[in-house]
């Protein structure tokens, strides 16, 4: 895995799933050339770009590689729509042609290969109503879901508290604590950590609340 940290109109992080040279794209939010350069540097091939949400800052430069691109269902309309996907909060536009771009809508039931490797995808709405995780061997990519000690914003178009307590809830409690996260934004951390460091997940657990 690589991580390359992108400084769009906000800094997010785009990960490259790579096994014997084929990859998966993960969330490229801005800096297109910089991606395009990396990849190539890498001497990869992209089978595809996968989406955890359709927010401005993990969609912007989707369009970097003529492969198919993955999203939830529940995120399509959200991609197309730049009141939901936040370009126009940000008083810009997708700098995209939705109709120029092969999207695949995906569910918690698709699997994606990579080689000898799958990737699953996890639904956890909550901070959209589209948001996955995708988790291959011991590495699971979270998005704005949740991140190293705390958790997506559920205050945006389509984000949903109880959705978002549930999602987090189901990740830190399920997967084991060996598994590492790597969220949207900010540094890694593992599903261990997180049980015992993420203030959001031990209030939630406890039945208090959390307010923006």
């Amino acid at each position: 895995m690589h991580k390359l940290v992108l400084q769009g109109i906000i800094e997010s992080n785009c990960y490259i799933i790579d096994h014997h040279k084929k990859c998966y794209i993960v969330d490229p939010g801005s800096e297109k050339d910089k991606i395009i350069q990396y990849v190539e540097s890498q001497g990869l091939e992209v089978l595809g770009i996968l989406l955890t949400h359709a927010h401005l800052d993990h969609i912007g430069a989707i369009d970097c590689f003529d492969v198919p691109i993955y999203l939830h269902e529940k995120a399509y309309p959200i991609l197309c729509d730049d009141a939901l996907n936040c370009f126009s909060l940000f008083g810009t536009a997708a700098p995209f042609d939705i109709k120029d771009l092969n999207i695949v809508t995906i569910n918690e039931d698709t699997t994606l290969p990579l080689g000898d490797k799958i990737i699953h995808v996890i639904y956890t709405p909550g901070h959209t109503i589209g948001g996955v995780c995708y988790q291959v061997d011991n590495d699971l990519y979270t998005g704005d879901t949740l991140f190293q000690y705390s958790v997506g914003k559920w205050t945006f178009p389509t984000g949903d508290l109880a959705q978002l307590k549930a999602s987090v809830a189901d990740l830190i409690e399920h997967q084991d604590g060996a598994m590492r996260i790597h969220p949207g934004h900010g540094d890694s951390s593992t599903i261990a950590a997180e049980r015992q460091y993420n203030s959001f997940y031990a209030t939630w657990k406890n039945g208090d609340q959390f307010y923006d």
